[in-house]
């Protein structure tokens, strides 16, 4: 457009209402603290509302292109945009999922007054916005404008190189980026048929797989930490923890196929056996129960269970406002009934960012902790503290876990494995998906029922010794057959 008053008017006018209706969304659950902070993630939003503008204004240089394209795209977008402002709701491939794959009734109950209304005033505002659109000057298509919109536009891939993931987890571009991942189909090939030796068989057994989230093993009591982050565990009888296991993947999409596979971590080919696969033709029920969205790389390995239940299913590790993980334990309870030889995996949230998130009031021990996502402007002991608070909380929602298997009667095994560490600091480095030792080293534990002791003996005596020795997590899939009384024979 030229820059007459009229046009510019109507063009920052446009980008202060998709502010509003739309990427506001994604940065108003943000938990900040003083000026600065805020005025970090201001930029942050305008450096993103900058390279959204010049699609905006792309699409606004024809009259029925900003009618029959923009302006359906906009209204399509802020009722995303009003699930995450409402719930902090991300838009994730599983969302999408359960939006174009529902039943329509369950749809339905989605559609509440509140949502209405924000519909019905977005349509309104485009349709005063296309009113104005229609009022403007005619357009040169091939100007300095337009040029100026497309360097705005190439800004996007420069950002996200240099922070990768700051602008593609947002608002606009979280949408574009969950439906192409709903419409590809997964990478990881499975062989769903094993081979597999029966060593013993037992009737009655309950195998919990604990996947824990960005737990280090050296931030444990139990492993020698001087504060008392896991006091419930450390008295637990039957327990057994793992100091010295390594893993060379520190993010979670990594992670958890090497983990939940035989693939190891030194295996190049791309078909691998899921846990579950063995477990199912080893005569076990399996049942999958999540407090994360799956993500596309591990997947096709938790569908591989009987069955598959997340307790917060449209909240990924990027909102604020998670479901605790103690909400695990109610779906968990509930099949216990019918768990006679069964594994059930529970995965937590467990220690990821944002760390207050992850624990209530009664689990902060270690104070001051943190107050902003920003983390510049927080101190190592903020974090620190906070982090190990949420360890605390582990260490309560363990000893739950194992208080209520111990009531099964039910010979039972709890294994506890961590996704990878995190880092707290350590040459410069926070949080993990980064090469560091803190973060390859994450926690590994073990605990055995007395009924289990007393038919396995030998089982508890192995593992005893083997705590003592350095290992990767490649032998979590080994443990877990063992345990449960089956050899995996690869193809």
């Amino acid at each position: 457009m030229r820059l007459d008053k009229s046009n510019l008017s109507f063009f920052i006018g446009l980008n202060i209402l998709v502010v509003g209706l739309i990427t506001g969304a994604s940065y108003y659950h943000i938990p900040l603290q003083g000026g600065k902070d805020t005025l970090v993630y201001l930029v942050h939003l305008i450096s993103l509302q900058v390279t959204v503008a010049g699609v905006l204004y792309v699409l606004s240089l024809s009259r029925l292109i900003f009618n029959w394209v923009l302006s359906p795209l906009l209204f399509i977008y802020s009722g995303f945009a009003f699930w995450g402002y409402s719930q902090d709701i991300s838009i994730t491939p599983h969302l999408l999922q359960a939006i174009l794959e529902t039943k329509a009734d369950i749809a339905v109950d989605l559609i509440n007054l509140p949502f209405l209304l924000y519909l019905g005033s977005t349509a309104l505002v485009l349709f005063g916005m296309a009113r104005w659109r229609a009022r403007l000057k005619s357009v040169k298509i091939f100007s300095l404008n337009t040029f100026m919109a497309f360097i705005c536009m190439g800004l996007y891939p420069t950002l996200e190189a240099l922070r990768p993931g700051s602008l593609q987890n947002r608002l606009p571009y979280n949408l574009v980026y969950a439906l192409a991942e709903y419409t590809q189909q997964p990478s990881l090939k499975l062989n769903l048929n094993p081979e597999l030796e029966l060593i013993k068989y037992q009737d009655s057994l309950l195998v919990v797989l604990v996947v824990g989230e960005s737990v280090r093993a050296d931030h444990l009591s139990i492993n020698g930490y001087d504060r008392k982050t896991t006091p419930k565990l450390s008295a637990t009888p039957g327990l057994l923890s793992f100091p010295n296991i390594s893993t060379t993947h520190t993010y979670t999409g990594a992670s958890l196929p090497q983990i939940l596979t035989d693939q190891g971590q030194e295996r190049k080919d791309q078909t691998y056996t899921s846990i579950y696969s063995v477990w199912n033709k080893g005569g076990f029920n399996s049942y999958w129960i999540g407090n994360q969205t799956l993500e596309r790389s591990y997947a096709p390995v938790v569908n591989t269970n009987d069955t598959v239940v997340l307790i917060d299913a449209f909240k990924s590790v990027f909102s604020f406002d998670k479901r605790k993980d103690a909400d695990l334990l109610e779906p968990f309870k509930a099949f216990l009934p019918q768990a006679s030889r069964s594994v059930v995996s529970l995965h937590m949230i467990g220690s990821h960012w944002w760390y207050e998130d992850r624990y209530t009031d009664k689990e902060r021990i270690f104070t001051p902790v943190i107050n902003s996502k920003y983390i510049p402007s927080l101190s190592l002991e903020q974090m620190i503290n906070a982090y190990d608070n949420t360890l605390v909380y582990l260490d309560g929602f363990l000893a739950l876990l194992i208080e209520t298997l111990e009531q099964t009667k039910i010979p039972s095994v709890m294994i506890y494995i961590s996704d990878h560490g995190e880092q707290l600091g350590e040459d410069g480095k926070w949080l993990h998906a980064q090469a560091g030792d803190a973060a390859k080293n994450p926690a590994y534990l073990m605990w055995f029922s007395q009924d289990y002791q007393r038919q396995h003996p030998e089982t508890l005596e192995y593992y005893t010794e083997a705590v003592k020795q350095k290992s990767t997590t490649d032998r979590v899939f080994y443990d877990l057959l063992l345990i449960s009384g089956l050899k995996y024979l690869p193809n």
